[in-house]
């Protein structure tokens, strides 16, 4: 019997402020994390994560968008996950 997983909001992701007291390797496990339990696909993954972005890294965040188009992969310059570690 084939089950199909549905993608959901069953575990929930905290927001990240980009405080000096935040982890940030420890909010992008988070994330991880969280995109597995609710089945987020790697394409999705940088678009519900901008929701969760505040202060200044919701600022950097506008001001890089353009060139985003995924959390992982590809190159430093267009992965959300890489531009927020610098």
């Amino acid at each position: 019997m084939q089950t199909n997983v549905r993608e959901g909001t069953y575990a929930k992701l905290s927001k990240y402020h980009g405080k000096s007291r935040e982890d940030v390797i420890v909010w992008y496990e988070e994330v991880e994390r969280v995109a597995m339990v609710n089945n987020w696909r790697d394409v999705q993954i940088h678009t519900i994560v901008i929701a969760y972005l505040r202060k200044a890294v919701a600022d950097y965040y506008k001001e890089k968008r353009l060139n985003i188009n995924r959390w992982v992969g590809g190159n430093a310059t267009n992965n959300l996950k890489d531009l927020l570690i610098k």
